[in-house]
């Protein structure tokens, strides 16, 4: 399964990183004919019908010239022409080479026609690096207009210079025709047709008088001024195309079956069988009223039959082989079921639609002949293919993420996060939708270079009207790395409390314990403090103070205060240092972590037990409790607090103490009340 995914992101990413047909077509030129030393023995006659390549014209070429110009895919290279050389037979390693160099230049020949098929919308586009039709009628009139201006001055040498650069327009102009032409035809364009293209192209080829400028091609590369120098490289561009475009309508004219069109139709000789059915006399008569609508009762029933075909091939795997494959796998338990389930309930759906695409799209084909599938409609079938099969691949990630890195991974490594699956996760959905996306832009002939050049030069303003959302997606990177909180996580800021649901992207959100769902900006919680009550390992807080009476023996007060001390020693839901395991404390220490560092404080774990007579309230004297739970588990912790104030209360009894409460003394002086009161009496008398 990883090798497969991995297969598929490879071969995607090449595809985008490939070349353009215009830019393969440059890159072909460049690497097999651009050698002078063949352009200046090669080209110094025309070409004739009985030449095998221009190379082989000239009798005085060096072996070395010879390896790049004779060794081209469907050049007839006799061996009579050889013998009658006046050089010497090449030795073993050079016959190596030159079969070596024509597989090369055979497999070059076929990616062109791979992509001119496969892009034809690359190969018609006039915005293209090779030949611009606008620019060059532009040069064309300039390069005409400098050539009449300089033989009326007498400048012969940049006259020389102009021609030949004019010459080396008209060549890319009929390559670019020719290319055009097969992209536009290789459909429907019979071999007849064929034949009768590559004759009228090597007809032309043949009218380029070359060796008229072979004489100031030779003369221009002894001198070295600026003319000179532009007349050397105008040249070598001639001889370049030259050669080139000779030897790929060789490689046609030798190798016509790499233009057949094979339809649906020819793959499986359908256009008999719709022949047949046209032949009956019913269907006959029908179709004088389909012509109408450009079509025939063969091709419908072809048509209707290939569709219910596709429908009941969808409907036996939606349900037949779904149910049949989940009986197997619930049959007997296995610890990947639960993964293959899944798998299966998320891609019946999406092969469903797989099924019927594909079959509908034939249907259409079908529907359409001899004419290709127009091409909205054929990259429309092709985005819902590659959005289904895109979906597939994302719903497999999906099932393995969860079941093999979550589950195998927890078993290496406790410490490993869900949320940094989550993100690794999301990270590779991303780049599986933004491959599929590039492929349906490619499909689509949009130049996915400029696209991203021009993200790059928006990239100031989208970054500056993103800024919110960078600052989000940052905030999550230091969330995760500094691990301040996980998924599940109880936690608190100045504005929310609750548990943790998902880290996403740009917010994360929090369940309330009001059953409240709360979404808060990932910068927000990364920049302010919070508090994560989930981060300790043994020990939550237990701290109560229990006031007693004033008149209370003191005695019984500092007994009380010890036997309540002695109480939470013993008590088994109190942490203690005794009781707290330290070799998991030990166990959590990394070989990495500073031995400085408190693990108790790391890891959350708190042992400190404290009673003690702590002050004389206005109305009680108290008698503070400070202890810890072993369990963070909220529910054992209020079992623990309570068991552990019945206790204390019971303590209380036996030394005869009682609680306090806020209260209020009133106290009369017998001398005061008789001296307030003696007046009001004597005047009542």
């Amino acid at each position: 399964m990883k090798k497969s995914l991995f297969g598929l992101v490879l071969v995607s990413s090449l595809l985008l990183a490939a070349a353009t047909f215009w830019q393969t077509v440059m890159e072909v030129e460049k690497e097999f004919y651009s050698q002078p030393e063949t352009a200046q023995k090669g080209l110094a006659a025309p070409r004739t019908e009985s030449n095998a390549t221009l190379s082989a014209v000239s009798k005085t070429a060096e072996p070395a010239a010879l390896k790049k110009s004779a060794a081209v895919p469907g050049a007839a290279v006799t061996k009579k022409s050889a013998s009658n050389s006046t050089q010497p037979a090449a030795p073993k390693e050079e016959d190596d080479d030159l079969s070596k160099l024509a597989d090369e230049k055979v497999a070059k020949f076929n990616l062109i026609l791979g992509l001119l098929k496969e892009r034809p919308y690359e190969v018609d586009d006039p915005e293209n690096p090779f030949y611009n039709p606008a620019r060059a009628e532009q040069l064309r009139s300039k390069l005409k207009t400098r050539i009449a201006v300089n033989k009326q001055y007498g400048y012969d040498l940049a006259v020389e210079r102009d021609k030949i650069a004019l010459l080396e327009l008209d060549l890319r102009e009929k390559i670019y025709d020719f290319f055009v032409m097969l992209a536009n035809r290789w459909t429907d364009m019979s071999t007849e047709e064929l034949t009768k293209s590559l004759h009228d192209y090597r007809a032309w080829l043949q009218t380029i008088d070359v060796g008229a400028h072979t004489k100031a091609y030779m003369a221009a590369k002894k001198r070295g001024d600026k003319i000179s120098l532009q007349i050397v490289r105008n040249y070598d561009k001639v001889r370049m195309h030259y050669l080139f475009f000779s030897d790929f309508l060789d490689y046609i004219a030798s190798n016509p079956s790499m233009l057949h069109y094979r339809s649906i139709l020819s793959l499986f000789k359908l256009d008999e069988i719709i022949d047949r059915i046209n032949t009956i006399e019913l269907f006959a008569k029908i179709n004088t009223e389909l012509r109408l609508v450009h079509t025939d009762m063969g091709r419908l029933i072809i048509f209707f039959f290939i569709m219910f075909l596709a429908w009941g091939s969808a409907y036996l795997l939606y349900f037949k082989l779904y149910n049949f494959l989940r009986e197997r796998i619930e049959a007997e338990y296995h610890e990947t079921d639960e993964m293959m389930l899944s798998n299966l309930d998320g891609m019946r759906r999406p092969f469903f639609v797989l099924v019927l695409a594909f079959g509908f799209r034939t249907g259409l084909e079908v529907l359409f002949h001899p004419a290709p599938l127009p091409e909205k409609v054929a990259l429309f079938f092709y985005a819902v293919i590659l959005g289904t099969v895109a979906y597939i691949v994302i719903v497999v990630i999906d099932s393995l993420f969860f079941d093999y890195m979550v589950k195998k991974g927890e078993l290496k490594n406790k410490q490993l996060r869900q949320e940094l699956i989550n993100l690794i996760l999301s990270i590779v959905k991303a780049i599986i939708v933004i491959v599929a996306v590039s492929m349906l832009l490619v499909r689509m002939g949009i130049n996915i270079t400029g696209v991203v050049a021009s993200l790059g030069i928006g990239g100031l303003a989208v970054a500056l009207a993103a800024q919110n959302t960078l600052s989000n997606f940052f905030g999550l990177l230091k969330i995760i790395f500094d691990n301040s909180f996980s998924q599940g996580d109880w936690i608190e800021t100045k504005d929310a409390e609750g548990t943790v649901v998902e880290i996403g992207f740009i917010s994360t959100m929090i369940r309330t314990f009001d059953n409240a769902m709360i979404t808060v900006p990932n910068a927000t919680l990364a920049n302010n403090p919070l508090k994560n009550w989930s981060k300790r390992s043994v020990g939550r807080r237990i701290k109560v103070y229990i006031g007693v009476t004033y008149g209370s023996p003191r005695e019984e007060v500092l007994a009380a205060v010890e036997e309540i001390r002695q109480m939470l020693l013993d008590h088994p839901g109190i942490a203690t240092p005794k009781k707290v395991d330290e070799s998991a404390i030990v166990r959590r220490r990394s070989r990495r972590e500073k031995k400085l560092v408190s693990l108790e404080d790391k890891y959350g774990i708190k042992t400190t037990l404290l009673v003690y007579l702590d002050e004389f309230a206005e109305s009680s004297i108290n008698i503070m409790v400070y202890c810890f739970s072993k369990s963070v588990v909220w529910q054992e912790w209020l079992e623990v607090k309570q068991d552990v104030l019945v206790k204390i209360w019971e303590i209380l009894d036996r030394h005869g103490l009682e609680f306090a409460f806020p209260s209020e003394s009133i106290y009369f002086d017998a001398d005061n009340v008789e001296r307030s009161f003696k007046p009001l009496v004597a005047t009542k008398e």
